[in-house]
């Protein structure tokens, strides 16, 4: 698991959360005698040399290069010094821990997709929460699949990013990406005004023309496919239409998490 990004306080700013961990459940580096797996990639190991508390004159610490991500009190033979999971109260992993949307994996598709489920024989996943039921686009009108993202340009806030001089005029403009072929049977042009439409709403968009999306072939059907970037809004040095205009308004079964990464758009020229 990568470490977690340092705080946003500044350039000084060194340190991680929590506790300054720069690997999370680094207990797994070590086998269950608390020795490394790989003494090239050591990070956490019991060292039963060192001492462990001076008050009752025991032998043996952990040490390593990172703050422990575990119960530090346990030795590797006492019970629960083999669990790497300080954040359950188990200690351990759970298998069947997917609470609301059941205990196996399975596959549904988006809300709005524009292809039968091939792997399930339910379409949508059951127990998501959709607010506006209403407000779902059919593939018959809205037949191209979009997807949002952010640009390294924009990875911040946009209250952040669209207020900095430099990352203005780097991404000047709301814009989405459109393939090559979608873009000759739209009749689109690189760098030309579009509109991006969905059931929600519609936002005005800067045509990328590119290869670097491409459409998709499903159970003999061509999908095209766009792409939308995050961070546009109507303050800043540059202001532009917002890509939520356009998303649904959907939570997962669990967390509430939106599905803002897969929905049912239309693009058209200005």
């Amino acid at each position: 698991v990568p470490a977690l990004p340092a705080c946003h306080a500044g350039p000084s700013s060194r340190i991680a959360w929590p506790l300054n961990r720069r690997i999370l459940y680094n207990r797994c580096s070590a086998d269950p005698s608390g020795k490394p797996w790989s003494q090239e990639k050591a990070l956490i190991w019991w060292d039963p040399t060192l001492v462990g508390d001076p008050e009752k004159g025991t032998l043996g610490k952990w040490t390593g290069k990172d703050v422990p991500d575990f119960n530090v009190t346990l030795a590797p033979h006492a019970p629960g010094g083999q669990d790497p999971f300080i954040m359950l109260p188990t200690g351990v992993g759970g298998i069947f821990a997917a609470m609301n949307e059941g205990p196996f994996p399975e596959h549904y598709e988006p809300w709005e997709s524009p292809v039968k489920n091939l792997l399930s024989s339910v379409q949508v996943n059951p127990v998501v929460k959709v607010w506006e039921p209403e407000k779902q686009g059919a593939p018959e009108k809205f037949p191209i699949v979009a997807t949002t993202y952010r640009v390294a340009e924009h990875w911040q806030a946009g209250a952040m990013t669209r207020n900095l001089p430099w990352l203005a005029e780097l991404v000047p403009a709301m814009f989405v990406e459109v393939s090559e072929s979608l873009a000759k049977a739209k009749g689109i042009r690189n760098g030309q005004k579009v509109i991006v439409s969905s059931a929600r709403g519609e936002v005005e968009a800067i045509a990328v023309v590119t290869p670097r999306l491409k459409p998709l072939v499903v159970n003999g059907q061509t999908v095209e496919q766009v792409g939308l970037i995050w961070h546009f809004g109507y303050q800043g040095f540059v202001t532009g239409d917002i890509a939520n205009k356009l998303t649904p308004h959907i939570g997962d079964g669990n967390t509430m998490i939106p599905e803002y990464k897969a929905f049912l758009v239309d693009v058209r020229g200005v």
